[in-house]
Order: structure tokens, then sequence, then C-alpha cells
């Protein structure tokens, strides 16, 4: 098949649908594919390479910054590493390993609230609560607004392009700008009077820089790990034999949930933009250009994996890049890991057996595996 013929195109509702034939397509015969205004790299060898290399493949530059204000995630060295300093504080292993009575409290309650019925919408009854719930408190947001942040940032799932993104973000950053206000005049053990506070070569970071973290800290919070957990809950549901081994063995979900990371990786691409002319695999990239970083075909390339495609809690897989990889690496992996384990110990010890029912809907999205709805049936608890 040659490039005239095949198409990537992640925006289309048909291509969640035969996402893993056209990662393969594109490892085997299109390694460096040459779309419409992007490249995209898609063997696991290649992105480590690119991902370690932020002087060729660079973060800054890439059309979604211009669509928002300031954050980390589109910056390089050396702003990055002096932002990414101050928020991972609230991210070491002993804080996060302080959250899991929250997490597990926060589970069991919405467990209990559908557990009785004999079936849910996973994602909305569970998945998304959770996470939600946590990263609220975690940065500051209270109680009454947690429902409308979440709808937001499930908006973001949605994006087919650097163009969607303006017009989902406004809402975002209005409420943040009044809850920021609010601290400054009573300030509180949250992320957002940590951030307030927080100082960069002896200067306050800016209201930009201010939303910008709240920003990402939010989206990224909620969506990944609501994926994750969905993702997971599918992947068990078609592997009923794999979901009994956990409830017998539950010390194995940790394993487990790294399979459902690599398998069905929450953030399947993200952009960078190439510093100078460089090439891969003999086609010619020129500086300037926008590159698609294809996490999710690199998580199912057999030259890293045997046998790629099929789920197996047992795998001994050492790394993947679900989480990405280098100086940009998930910064809440440890919160997605813990609030995804607690997730699974308490539906698989309450609820245990269940089928997948119909009605499941994915998102349409150019850069996340997720699921709209997911209903499950299960007998009443």
């Amino acid at each position: 098949m040659t490039t005239e013929t095949f198409v990537y195109d992640p925006s289309t509702p048909e291509f969640q649908c035969h996402m893993h034939d056209v990662y393969r397509e594109m490892r085997d015969h299109h390694p460096l594919y040459a779309g419409r205004g992007f490249y995209a790299i898609t063997r696991f060898a290649d992105l480590w390479d690119a991902i370690h290399d932020p002087g060729t493949f660079s973060s800054d530059g890439v059309a979604e910054a211009g669509q928002l204000l300031p954050q980390m995630i589109y910056m390089d060295a050396p702003r990055h590493t002096e932002l990414r300093a101050l928020v991972s504080r609230a991210f070491t292993p002993r804080r996060v390993a302080e959250l899991e009575d929250r997490v597990r409290a926060v589970t069991r309650e919405r467990i209990d609230s559908f557990a009785p019925a004999g079936g849910c919408d996973i994602v909305h009854d569970l998945a998304a609560p959770v996470p939600s719930t946590i990263m609220s408190f975690l940065i500051g947001v209270p109680p009454e607004h947690t429902e409308q942040f979440r709808a937001w940032t499930e908006a973001f799932l949605e994006v087919t392009g650097p163009g969607d993104i303006a017009e989902r973000a406004d809402g975002i950053y209005g409420l943040f700008g009044e809850l920021l206000a609010e601290r400054r005049k009573a300030p509180a053990d949250d992320l957002m009077t940590a951030l307030i506070d927080a100082e960069v070569d002896g200067q306050h970071l800016t209201e930009s820089d201010l939303l910008g973290f709240c920003f990402l800290l939010l989206i990224a919070g909620n969506d990944t790990t609501t994926t994750l957990i969905g993702n997971g809950v599918e992947l068990l549901g078609r592997h009923p034999d794999q979901r009994a081994r956990l409830g017998r063995d539950p010390s194995l979900i940790p394993d487990a949930i790294e399979e459902m990371l690599r398998i069905e990786s929450p953030a399947q691409a993200l952009p960078r933009t190439a510093t100078r002319d460089t090439e891969l695999h003999g086609v010619p990239i020129p500086a300037g250009s926008r590159v698609m970083l294809v996490f999710g075909a690199a998580n199912l390339d057999e030259r890293e994996f045997r046998d790629p495609e099929a789920f197996d809690i047992g795998r001994n897989a050492p790394r993947h890049l679900a989480f990405g990889h280098g100086i940009h690496y998930c910064i809440g992996s440890m919160l997605a890991r813990l609030e995804s384990r607690v997730v699974f110990e308490e539906l698989l010890r309450r609820v245990g057996s269940y089928e997948l029912a119909d009605g499941a809907e994915r998102y349409t999205s150019n850069w996340a595996r997720a699921w709209r709805t997911l209903p499950i049936r299960f007998e009443p608890v």
C-alpha cells in the first residue's frame, strides 16, 4: 500500500474501530508517515530516540500551544525544568501514598451508589468521578464546582484538531481565575495556594502561568486516569479469564494496569516541532515541521513486545510509553496508578464478575483512546 492510498486520520470515528490495523500498516510500511501538514513516528525505537532528543523534536512551537495559556507540556528546558520542580512537590511518593485512604473512600462510595442496581455506566458512575474528585481536592476546587470542571475536561477528549482547543478552554480559565482570586484572599493547603506563593528566580508566577498550570493539572489528572480505568474495565470484560485471575490474586493488579496502559494507551499521540532539517527512514523532515509521536502505535510494536496485540496481565514488559518518557514523563503517573489500582481492587472485590452491556461508545479523538459510555451488568450486590 503506497502513501497515496494509505491514509492515517485519527480524527474519524472509523479510526477508533481499526486503530490496531492502521498502526500495524504504519509501523511496517510507513514508519515515518508523511501526512498533510505533519509527520508521524510510530516505531518504538524511533519514538524512544525522538523523546530523548528535544534539541531536534521540540515541545515548543506546536500549534496547540498557540491555543492555550503557557503550560509545561509545550515547553522545553530550562523553563520546563523550573516549572516542573514547583508542581512535582505535590506528587512525591509520600504525598501520593497519603491519598490512598481518600481514594478508597471515594471509590467505595461510588460503587455503593450502583452496586444494588446490577449495572452502571462505568465511565460516568466510577471512572470519571474518582479522579476528578481527588484532583479537585488536590488543586483546591470546591466540591460544588467539581461536576462543571469534569464536564469541561471530558470535552477535551473529543478534540480532532488544534482549532478545537481554545473554545473548550475558556470556561476552565474563567472559573480558575475566580478561584485563584479567592485563594489570594484566603490561602489553603492546596496546589492553587502553593502555586500562588511559589517563586522562580525570585519572581512569582504570572496569572497566565497560574491558569496554565491549573488547566494542565485538571485535564491531565482527570482524563488520563478516567480513560485508563474505562479501558481496563473493557479489556477485563473481554477477557474474563484474566479478570477472574485478578479476583483470585489482587496482588497482580499493578502488573495488569501496566498492560492496560500499554495496549490501550490513554494518550495515543502528542505533537513536537522539528527544530532543524532531519530525516528518518530516508524521509526528509524539514525544520519547522509538525511531528506526531504516536505512543499508541509504539506500544504495539512487535519489535519491542512479544505478541503485542494480545492482552496479557502476566506480561513482563520493562518499559512502555503510555506516560511518555524523559523530561515530559507524566508527573502524575504515580497518582494515576494508585487511583486505578484502588478502583480495580474495590470493583473486583465488590462486583466480581461482570459483562459488557450494549451501548458502549468511544470518543472520536486525534489524541485519546477513551470511552464516552461503557455500560456493564452484573448480579446486584
